[in-house]
Protein backbone atom coordinates (compact mmCIF):
# COMPACT_ATOMS: atom_id res chain seq x y z
CA UNK A 1 0.00 0.00 0.00
CA UNK A 2 1.28 3.13 -0.86
CA UNK A 3 1.47 6.60 1.63
CA UNK A 4 -0.85 8.26 -0.30
CA UNK A 5 -3.71 5.82 -0.23
CA UNK A 6 -2.95 5.01 3.35
CA UNK A 7 -3.80 8.86 4.06
CA UNK A 8 -6.30 8.74 1.89
CA UNK A 9 -8.02 6.04 3.90
CA UNK A 10 -7.20 7.93 7.15
CA UNK A 11 -9.15 11.39 5.95
CA UNK A 12 -11.83 13.19 8.22
CA UNK A 13 -14.58 14.44 6.45
CA UNK A 14 -15.46 18.35 6.91
CA UNK A 15 -18.66 18.74 9.33
CA UNK A 16 -22.26 18.47 7.30
CA UNK A 17 -24.35 21.08 7.19
CA UNK A 18 -26.56 19.27 9.92
CA UNK A 19 -23.74 18.93 12.19
CA UNK A 20 -22.73 22.60 12.04
CA UNK A 21 -26.30 23.36 12.72
CA UNK A 22 -26.68 21.19 15.61
CA UNK A 23 -23.70 22.44 17.11
CA UNK A 24 -24.70 26.13 16.38
CA UNK A 25 -28.29 24.76 18.33
CA UNK A 26 -26.17 23.40 21.68
CA UNK A 27 -24.28 26.44 21.80
CA UNK A 28 -26.93 28.54 21.80
CA UNK A 29 -29.04 26.58 24.60
CA UNK A 30 -25.76 26.30 26.94
CA UNK A 31 -26.08 30.46 26.12
CA UNK A 32 -29.50 31.17 27.20
CA UNK A 33 -28.67 28.65 30.38
CA UNK A 34 -26.14 30.39 31.54
CA UNK A 35 -27.67 34.24 30.66
CA UNK A 36 -29.94 34.35 33.33
CA UNK A 37 -27.58 33.13 35.94
CA UNK A 38 -25.08 35.60 34.79
CA UNK A 39 -27.56 38.77 35.14
CA UNK A 40 -28.37 36.79 38.57
CA UNK A 41 -25.34 36.90 39.69
CA UNK A 42 -24.62 40.53 38.37
CA UNK A 43 -27.64 41.62 40.12
CA UNK A 44 -26.82 39.81 43.27
CA UNK A 45 -23.42 42.04 43.25
CA UNK A 46 -25.08 45.12 42.46
CA UNK A 47 -26.92 44.69 45.61
CA UNK A 48 -24.41 43.91 47.71
CA UNK A 49 -22.63 47.01 46.35
CA UNK A 50 -25.72 48.94 47.24
CA UNK A 51 -26.75 47.59 50.67
CA UNK A 52 -23.20 48.61 51.82
CA UNK A 53 -23.45 52.23 50.55
CA UNK A 54 -26.79 52.26 52.02
CA UNK A 55 -24.47 50.93 55.50
CA UNK A 56 -21.84 53.84 54.64
CA UNK A 57 -25.00 56.54 54.83
CA UNK A 58 -26.26 55.19 58.06
CA UNK A 59 -22.67 55.40 59.66
CA UNK A 60 -22.28 58.85 58.40
CA UNK A 61 -25.56 59.89 59.92
CA UNK A 62 -24.62 58.44 63.24
CA UNK A 63 -20.88 59.39 62.99
CA UNK A 64 -22.14 63.20 62.41
CA UNK A 65 -24.39 63.08 65.79
CA UNK A 66 -21.69 62.01 68.15
CA UNK A 67 -19.47 64.62 66.37
CA UNK A 68 -22.33 67.42 66.77
CA UNK A 69 -23.62 67.09 70.03
CA UNK A 70 -26.34 64.35 68.99
CA UNK A 71 -27.59 66.60 66.01
CA UNK A 72 -27.83 65.04 62.97
CA UNK A 73 -26.89 66.34 59.70
CA UNK A 74 -29.84 68.72 58.54
CA UNK A 75 -31.35 70.35 55.09
CA UNK A 76 -31.03 74.51 54.71
CA UNK A 77 -33.89 74.42 52.66
CA UNK A 78 -35.12 78.24 51.97
CA UNK A 79 -38.23 78.73 54.58
CA UNK A 80 -40.42 82.25 54.11
CA UNK A 81 -43.48 81.60 55.87
CA UNK A 82 -45.02 81.39 58.97
CA UNK A 83 -41.74 83.66 60.59
CA UNK A 84 -39.89 86.95 59.55
CA UNK A 85 -36.62 87.98 60.22
CA UNK A 86 -33.93 85.99 62.00
CA UNK A 87 -36.63 83.18 62.65
CA UNK A 88 -36.86 82.04 58.96
CA UNK A 89 -34.77 79.01 57.84
CA UNK A 90 -32.45 81.95 55.86
CA UNK A 91 -31.85 83.80 58.85
CA UNK A 92 -31.24 80.82 61.36
CA UNK A 93 -28.72 79.88 58.32
CA UNK A 94 -27.59 82.67 57.28
CA UNK A 95 -28.75 81.90 53.36
CA UNK A 96 -28.09 84.12 50.78
CA UNK A 97 -31.06 84.79 48.90
CA UNK A 98 -31.74 81.32 47.70
CA UNK A 99 -28.63 79.31 49.60
CA UNK A 100 -30.06 75.86 49.61
CA UNK A 101 -27.99 72.94 51.18
CA UNK A 102 -28.80 69.17 51.72
CA UNK A 103 -28.18 67.39 54.37
CA UNK A 104 -26.53 65.04 52.12
CA UNK A 105 -23.81 67.96 51.92
CA UNK A 106 -23.59 68.39 55.70
CA UNK A 107 -22.87 64.45 56.05
CA UNK A 108 -19.72 64.55 53.14
CA UNK A 109 -17.39 64.72 55.64
CA UNK A 110 -18.34 61.73 57.02
CA UNK A 111 -18.73 60.04 53.68
CA UNK A 112 -15.25 60.32 52.72
CA UNK A 113 -16.50 63.56 50.91
CA UNK A 114 -14.16 65.94 52.72
CA UNK A 115 -12.23 66.92 50.04
CA UNK A 116 -14.79 67.73 47.60
CA UNK A 117 -17.27 69.79 50.71
CA UNK A 118 -14.13 71.85 51.52
CA UNK A 119 -13.99 73.21 48.07
CA UNK A 120 -17.66 74.65 48.50
CA UNK A 121 -18.22 78.55 49.56
CA UNK A 122 -21.09 77.68 51.79
CA UNK A 123 -21.19 81.85 52.14
CA UNK A 124 -23.03 82.09 48.35
CA UNK A 125 -25.53 79.90 46.67
CA UNK A 126 -25.36 76.60 46.27
CA UNK A 127 -26.03 77.54 42.72
CA UNK A 128 -23.33 79.93 42.30
CA UNK A 129 -21.11 80.00 39.34
CA UNK A 130 -19.19 83.57 39.62
CA UNK A 131 -15.80 81.84 41.13
CA UNK A 132 -13.36 80.81 38.75
CA UNK A 133 -12.09 78.18 37.66
CA UNK A 134 -13.88 76.33 40.71
CA UNK A 135 -17.41 77.53 41.77
CA UNK A 136 -20.72 76.10 43.81
CA UNK A 137 -22.31 75.15 40.67
CA UNK A 138 -19.72 72.76 39.08
CA UNK A 139 -18.92 71.20 42.41
CA UNK A 140 -22.69 69.84 42.55
CA UNK A 141 -22.29 69.12 39.00
CA UNK A 142 -19.89 66.17 40.55
CA UNK A 143 -21.47 62.59 41.33
CA UNK A 144 -21.41 61.26 44.61
CA UNK A 145 -20.53 57.75 43.91
CA UNK A 146 -21.91 56.86 47.93
CA UNK A 147 -25.45 58.17 47.31
CA UNK A 148 -26.02 56.17 43.77
CA UNK A 149 -26.92 52.53 43.50
CA UNK A 150 -25.26 50.34 40.87
CA UNK A 151 -28.86 48.97 39.98
CA UNK A 152 -30.18 51.84 38.52
CA UNK A 153 -28.42 51.26 35.78
CA UNK A 154 -31.21 53.39 33.29
CA UNK A 155 -30.09 56.68 34.77
CA UNK A 156 -26.75 58.54 34.44
CA UNK A 157 -25.05 59.89 37.78
CA UNK A 158 -25.25 63.39 36.26
CA UNK A 159 -28.56 64.19 34.92
CA UNK A 160 -30.02 67.45 33.32
CA UNK A 161 -32.63 69.58 33.54
CA UNK A 162 -32.12 69.45 37.91
CA UNK A 163 -33.91 71.40 40.21
CA UNK A 164 -31.53 73.17 42.78
CA UNK A 165 -34.30 73.33 45.80
CA UNK A 166 -37.96 73.94 46.41
CA UNK A 167 -37.86 77.52 44.90
CA UNK A 168 -35.14 77.04 42.22
CA UNK A 169 -36.29 75.18 39.29
CA UNK A 170 -33.97 76.45 36.89
CA UNK A 171 -32.87 73.78 34.55
CA UNK A 172 -29.46 72.95 35.66
CA UNK A 173 -26.92 69.86 35.70
CA UNK A 174 -26.61 68.65 38.60
CA UNK A 175 -25.04 65.45 40.82
CA UNK A 176 -27.93 62.82 41.26
CA UNK A 177 -29.05 60.85 44.45
CA UNK A 178 -30.78 57.42 44.57
CA UNK A 179 -30.69 57.80 48.93
CA UNK A 180 -32.89 60.04 50.39
CA UNK A 181 -33.70 60.89 53.89
CA UNK A 182 -36.93 60.06 55.89
CA UNK A 183 -39.71 62.63 56.54
CA UNK A 184 -42.07 59.90 58.15
CA UNK A 185 -45.28 59.55 56.90
CA UNK A 186 -46.37 63.23 55.79
CA UNK A 187 -49.22 64.37 54.03
CA UNK A 188 -48.46 67.83 51.99
CA UNK A 189 -48.72 69.54 49.19
CA UNK A 190 -45.38 68.90 47.36
CA UNK A 191 -44.73 65.18 48.85
CA UNK A 192 -48.28 64.02 48.89
CA UNK A 193 -49.53 62.28 45.50
CA UNK A 194 -52.83 62.54 46.07
CA UNK A 195 -53.81 59.36 44.22
CA UNK A 196 -52.59 57.15 47.07
CA UNK A 197 -55.45 55.64 49.07
CA UNK A 198 -55.89 55.92 52.94
CA UNK A 199 -55.40 52.83 54.03
CA UNK A 200 -56.27 50.94 57.36
CA UNK A 201 -55.62 51.17 60.60
CA UNK A 202 -55.39 47.68 62.32
CA UNK A 203 -55.77 49.61 65.35
CA UNK A 204 -58.52 52.05 64.35
CA UNK A 205 -56.59 55.21 65.08
CA UNK A 206 -57.31 56.70 61.88
CA UNK A 207 -53.34 57.18 61.27
CA UNK A 208 -53.44 56.76 57.84
CA UNK A 209 -56.11 59.63 57.52
CA UNK A 210 -54.62 62.73 55.58
CA UNK A 211 -54.20 65.61 57.30
CA UNK A 212 -54.63 64.23 61.02
CA UNK A 213 -52.20 63.54 63.97
CA UNK A 214 -50.62 59.91 62.07
CA UNK A 215 -50.17 61.54 58.35
CA UNK A 216 -50.08 64.89 59.44
CA UNK A 217 -50.00 68.37 57.38
CA UNK A 218 -46.90 69.46 56.99
CA UNK A 219 -46.40 73.11 54.30
CA UNK A 220 -42.34 72.20 53.67
CA UNK A 221 -41.99 75.78 53.31
CA UNK A 222 -42.95 77.09 56.91
CA UNK A 223 -40.64 77.68 59.42
CA UNK A 224 -43.72 76.69 61.99
CA UNK A 225 -44.53 73.68 61.06
CA UNK A 226 -41.49 71.91 60.56
CA UNK A 227 -42.25 70.18 63.83
CA UNK A 228 -45.00 68.33 62.10
CA UNK A 229 -42.69 66.43 60.19
CA UNK A 230 -42.71 62.55 62.10
CA UNK A 231 -39.62 60.97 60.54
CA UNK A 232 -35.96 61.49 61.03
CA UNK A 233 -35.38 64.67 59.00
CA UNK A 234 -37.20 68.06 58.14
CA UNK A 235 -37.56 69.77 54.92
CA UNK A 236 -35.23 72.44 57.31
CA UNK A 237 -33.17 72.39 60.22
CA UNK A 238 -31.77 70.28 62.60
CA UNK A 239 -33.21 67.04 64.27
CA UNK A 240 -31.17 64.84 67.07
CA UNK A 241 -30.58 60.92 67.19
CA UNK A 242 -32.21 61.82 70.90
CA UNK A 243 -35.63 62.74 68.85
CA UNK A 244 -36.20 59.02 67.63
CA UNK A 245 -38.18 57.48 70.93
CA UNK A 246 -39.81 54.83 68.61
CA UNK A 247 -35.76 53.14 69.13
CA UNK A 248 -33.20 53.40 66.02
CA UNK A 249 -33.16 50.25 65.12
CA UNK A 250 -37.46 50.21 64.66
CA UNK A 251 -37.32 53.47 62.40
CA UNK A 252 -35.80 54.25 58.62
CA UNK A 253 -33.45 56.99 58.41
CA UNK A 254 -32.72 56.93 54.58
CA UNK A 255 -34.15 54.70 51.92
CA UNK A 256 -33.65 53.98 47.90
CA UNK A 257 -35.85 56.58 45.88
CA UNK A 258 -35.07 56.45 42.28
CA UNK A 259 -37.19 59.60 41.76
CA UNK A 260 -39.27 57.88 39.02
CA UNK A 261 -41.66 60.30 36.83
CA UNK A 262 -44.44 57.81 37.05
CA UNK A 263 -47.74 58.98 35.39
CA UNK A 264 -51.14 57.22 34.89
CA UNK A 265 -50.56 56.21 31.03
CA UNK A 266 -50.29 52.77 29.52
CA UNK A 267 -46.26 52.81 29.95
CA UNK A 268 -45.22 53.91 33.10
CA UNK A 269 -42.43 56.39 33.12
CA UNK A 270 -38.77 55.42 34.91
CA UNK A 271 -36.75 57.93 33.83
CA UNK A 272 -35.55 60.52 36.63
CA UNK A 273 -37.99 63.46 38.00
CA UNK A 274 -36.41 66.75 38.39
CA UNK A 275 -36.03 66.53 42.13
CA UNK A 276 -33.42 63.86 42.18
CA UNK A 277 -30.16 66.14 42.90
CA UNK A 278 -28.08 65.45 46.19
CA UNK A 279 -27.54 69.04 46.25
CA UNK A 280 -31.12 69.78 46.47
CA UNK A 281 -32.46 69.39 50.37
CA UNK A 282 -35.70 68.90 48.68
CA UNK A 283 -34.97 66.22 46.32
CA UNK A 284 -32.89 64.68 49.11
CA UNK A 285 -35.76 63.88 51.55
CA UNK A 286 -39.11 62.39 50.99
CA UNK A 287 -42.00 60.51 52.69
CA UNK A 288 -42.71 57.47 53.08
CA UNK A 289 -46.41 57.52 52.68
CA UNK A 290 -46.44 56.17 48.97
CA UNK A 291 -45.89 52.21 49.12
CA UNK A 292 -43.25 50.75 47.97
CA UNK A 293 -42.03 50.20 44.37
CA UNK A 294 -45.39 52.31 43.82
CA UNK A 295 -46.35 51.60 40.18
CA UNK A 296 -50.05 51.16 40.11
CA UNK A 297 -51.91 53.46 37.36
CA UNK A 298 -54.49 54.58 39.97
CA UNK A 299 -51.95 55.53 42.59
CA UNK A 300 -50.09 58.01 39.97
CA UNK A 301 -51.18 61.75 39.44
CA UNK A 302 -49.74 61.92 36.24
CA UNK A 303 -46.10 61.34 34.53
CA UNK A 304 -43.16 63.80 36.26
CA UNK A 305 -45.21 64.66 39.25
CA UNK A 306 -42.72 64.82 41.82
CA UNK A 307 -44.72 64.15 44.31
CA UNK A 308 -45.26 60.59 43.40
CA UNK A 309 -42.00 59.49 43.52
CA UNK A 310 -41.08 57.19 46.79
CA UNK A 311 -39.32 54.46 48.07
CA UNK A 312 -38.66 52.22 45.20
CA UNK A 313 -35.92 50.23 43.46
CA UNK A 314 -34.53 48.37 40.67
CA UNK A 315 -33.85 45.48 42.59
CA UNK A 316 -36.66 42.69 42.36
CA UNK A 317 -39.57 42.87 44.26
CA UNK A 318 -37.88 45.03 47.05
CA UNK A 319 -35.99 47.97 48.07
CA UNK A 320 -33.42 48.57 51.13
CA UNK A 321 -33.44 51.27 53.48
CA UNK A 322 -30.82 52.16 56.23
CA UNK A 323 -32.58 52.63 59.89
CA UNK A 324 -31.22 55.08 62.18
CA UNK A 325 -29.50 52.77 64.42
CA UNK A 326 -27.13 52.16 61.13
CA UNK A 327 -28.13 48.95 60.03
CA UNK A 328 -29.37 48.17 56.41
CA UNK A 329 -32.13 45.84 55.71
CA UNK A 330 -34.01 44.68 52.35
CA UNK A 331 -38.20 44.97 52.38
CA UNK A 332 -40.14 43.41 50.06
CA UNK A 333 -42.59 45.26 48.17
CA UNK A 334 -45.65 43.83 49.40
CA UNK A 335 -44.48 44.55 53.29
CA UNK A 336 -47.69 45.31 55.29
CA UNK A 337 -49.10 49.33 54.84
CA UNK A 338 -48.56 49.33 58.69
CA UNK A 339 -45.36 48.33 59.21
CA UNK A 340 -44.26 50.27 56.54
CA UNK A 341 -46.14 53.34 58.76
CA UNK A 342 -44.25 52.31 61.80
CA UNK A 343 -40.70 52.44 60.28
CA UNK A 344 -41.66 55.91 59.01
CA UNK A 345 -42.65 57.78 61.94
CA UNK A 346 -39.92 58.43 64.55
CA UNK A 347 -42.09 59.57 67.63
CA UNK A 348 -45.43 56.91 66.94
CA UNK A 349 -45.10 54.57 70.13
CA UNK A 350 -46.83 51.84 67.61
CA UNK A 351 -47.55 48.20 68.87
CA UNK A 352 -46.66 46.70 65.97
CA UNK A 353 -43.39 44.60 65.69
CA UNK A 354 -41.41 44.56 62.10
Amino acid sequence: MSIQTLFRGRARGAFTLVELLVVIAIIGTLVGLLLPAVQSAREAARRSSCSNKLKQVGLAIQNHASAKQDVLPFNKDQAICGQSGADTGRGQFNLSNDGAWSWVFMAMPYMEEQALYNQFNQALNSYDSSTSPVNNLSLAAKPLKGMLCPSNTAMDPVRRGLHLSYFNHNGTTLGATDYVGSLGHIWSGWKDCGAVPEFTDPENRRRFVRGEGGTPWVNGECMNEQANFNGVFKQVGPRKLSDIVDGTSRTIAVFEDMHWNGGNGATFDYNNTADCAWINPNGAVNSLRNPLNNTNPAWQSWGGDIRCHGWSSNHPNGAFAARADGSVAYFNENMDNFVRYCLATARGRESQNE
